[in-house]
């Protein structure tokens, strides 16, 4: 596995909490080893990517600015494919040929209610570059959200929100890639929403941290997931936030995304970037539909 060649443009006094990644060949399980930032600042470079994790989440708009002064060779391209899928933890053995088959076509993708299983990595290879987060575990299984790409991330953040109800953990995949011929770096946000409360207070916290690392971040942006807009009260939350942030929703035609109370669940928004075609599928293997996207940059 190639890694592009990424360097400072110049070095910082210190870095709050970076973590340095590797992923190991069981598909989804990451080994980080925290180190000291005294210790740290006089050996940024070349130490990518930056891993920040649930624990220290709040460090993660710190590490985002140092990626984004990084200077790196390689990236994804102008016009990128994008999958987004809540895969409903694997349980249809048939979705693993289904996803391949999805996979191949796709330079990013996200994943919610992904899980580590075995017989999935040749597929996962094909992407390349995991970026995984634990949500929720049962029975030694971990299901989280995964995003993968063609190309190596400067950072990953791993963010978690709480279930109101049932007090389990809902994953949020924070990463950043450096962009082909481009001084830019892509920020993308993959999300499972919250599902289970009264009123949308968790479910606007959750979005918020989101948002404030889209704030600070110059350059294209992609936000989606299963964001569970069931009520008009989550939509209306949802859309607000789409609407300062200058985000513009994926249209879908015809849409044949999942729905609850006639609402459909999963979302794509970008900004700086440009849709050329999009498509959902109908499955039988999953309880949400995949969403298909090809996107282009504004500004190459």
């Amino acid at each position: 596995m190639s890694i592009a060649s990424v360097s400072f443009t110049r070095h910082p006094g210190r870095v709050i909490m970076a973590m340095l990644a590797t992923i190991l060949a069981t598909y989804g399980i990451f080994v980080a080893q925290a180190e000291n930032p005294a210790d740290r600042a006089e050996r940024v470079d070349n130490e990518w990517p930056l891993i920040v994790t649930a624990d220290h989440s709040d460090e993660c708009g710190q590490a985002l600015a140092l990626g984004q002064q990084a200077q790196q060779d390689g990236g994804l391209a102008a016009t990128f494919s994008l999958l987004n899928w809540n895969v409903e933890k694997a349980k249809d053995p048939s979705l693993v040929s289904e996803f391949a088959e999805l996979a191949r076509l796709s330079d990013l993708i996200f994943l919610q209610e992904a899980v580590p299983l075995k017989k999935t990595r040749t597929v996962i290879e094909q992407s390349l570059f995991e970026a995984f987060v634990r949500g929720y575990v049962q029975n030694e299984v971990e299901t989280g959200v995964l995003t993968l790409a063609r190309t190596p991330h400067l950072v990953h953040c791993q963010l978690l929100a709480t279930e109101p109800w049932l007090r389990t953990p809902k994953a949020t995949s924070v990463t950043l890639y450096p962009l082909a011929d481009s001084d830019d770096t892509l920020l993308t946000v993959n999300l499972h929403a919250v599902n289970f409360s009264f009123g949308v207070k968790a479910y606007q916290g959750q979005l918020d941290r989101a948002a404030a690392l889209i704030r600070g971040h110059e350059g294209p942006v992609i936000f989606g997931g299963d964001l569970n807009t069931w009520s008009d009260r989550r939509q209306g939350v949802l859309d607000s936030l789409a609407d300062e942030l200058e985000l513009i929703p994926v249209p879908f035609s015809p849409d044949h995304r999942t729905t609850q109370f006639g609402k459909p669940l999963d979302h794509l928004f970008m900004r700086g970037l440009a849709w050329q075609s999009t498509k959902t599928i109908e499955v039988s293997t999953s309880d949400h539909n995949p969403l298909f996207a090809t996107l282009r940059r504004e500004d190459p």
